[in-house]
C-alpha cells in the first residue's frame, strides 16, 4: 500500500503487513510527522465490491411514445487524464532494521536529575556515617595517630602513673578519660619538662586514640616530683590501655 505524509506530502510504499489489519501509528522519515494510518482495503473485498458493481441492473431508458425518432446511443465519455503522481522515496528496508514507521510510544522516560543527586547524597551520608562510627569505637589508625615517643637518651625525667585512671561514661553518652600519674626528676641538677605523648590502645594493642600533653611546669628541681592529669571526651569505646611517654620534639 502507498502511505502519504500528511505534512510534507512525501509518499512512501510498504507492505500491508507493517500496517497491519487494525492500522497503526506511522512517523514520516523525512519530516519526522506522525499520525495513524488506517488499515488497507483486503484485496478480496476490492474485488467482490467490483463484481457487486458490474452485476447491479442498469436502468433502461423508456420507451419512445408517438415519437418518429429513436433514441442513439450517448457518444463516447470523455476521459481526463490524470496529473501525474508526485515522485515516491526510495522503500525503506523492511529487514533487520527497524522500519522508518516503526511504533513509538507518545514519551521516552527521562532521567530525573534531581532524584540522582538525592540517591548520591543519601549514599554519602551514609557512607560518612559508618566511617564516623568506626572512627568513633576503634579510633583512627595508628599512621593518622601521629604516634612517636621521644627517646630515652633526651630526658632522664621519669613518668610514673596512677593505678586507676578515671575512665567513664557520662549521663549524655560521651566518653570521658582522664590521664594522670606523676613526674619524677630523679638527678641532681634541674631539667626542663618536655610535652608528653598519651596514647589508648585497643584490647588486641592497636592505637585508637592519642594525643600531646603540656607539662604541668616547664622544669624539675633535684628529686622534684609534680603530678598531671588531663581529660579527653569522646574517645573511642574500644580503648582500654594507656600509654604516656615523652612526645618527639623533632616531629613538631
Amino acid at each position: 500500500m502507498i502511505l502519504n505524509c500528511p505534512a510534507c506530502k512525501t509518499r512512501y510504499l510498504v507492505p500491508d503487513s507493517a500496517i497491519g489489519p487494525n492500522g497503526r501509528s506511522v512517523r514520516c522519515a523525512s519530516c519526522r510527522h506522525s499520525w495513524f494510518q488506517e488499515a488497507a482495503i483486503p484485496e478480496k473485498q476490492l474485488v467482490e465490491a467490483e463484481a457487486s458493481a458490474q452485476a447491479a441492473p442498469v436502468a433502461q431508458p423508456e420507451a419512445a411514445v408517438d415519437r418518429d425518432w429513436l433514441p442513439t446511443s450517448p457518444a463516447s465519455p470523455v476521459t481526463r487524464s490524470a496529473p501525474p503522481p508526485p515522485p515516491m522515496s526510495a522503500t525503506p528496508d523492511y529487514g533487520a532494521s527497524e522500519s522508518s514507521f516503526a511504533h513509538e510510544p507518545p514519551f521516552r522516560p527521562r532521567r530525573n536529575p534531581a532524584k540522582l543527586w538525592t540517591m548520591a547524597a543519601i549514599a554519602f551520608a551514609a557512607l560518612v556515617l559508618v566511617a564516623g562510627g568506626a572512627l568513633y569505637y576503634f579510633g583512627a589508625p595508628q599512621w593518622m595517630s601521629g604516634y612517636q615517643f621521644a627517646s630515652i637518651d633526651e630526658t632522664p625525667l621519669l613518668i610514673e602513673l596512677s593505678q586507676k585512671q578515671d575512665r567513664r561514661t557520662l549521663p549524655d553518652g560521651t566518653e570521658y578519660f582522664a590521664a594522670s600519674g606523676t613526674i619524677i626528676n630523679p638527678t641532681t641538677s634541674d631539667q626542663n619538662v618536655p610535652p608528653m605523648l598519651v596514647v589508648l590502645r585497643d584490647a588486641g594493642g592497636r592505637i585508637v586514640y592519642s594525643w600531646k600533653m603540656n607539662p604541668p611546669a616547664k622544669s624539675l628541681a633535684p628529686g622534684a616530683k609534680i603530678n598531671f592529669n588531663e581529660a579527653k571526651l569522646d574517645v573511642p569505646r574500644g580503648a582500654s590501655q594507656l600509654e604516656v611517654g615523652w612526645a618527639d620534639q623533632s616531629r613538631d
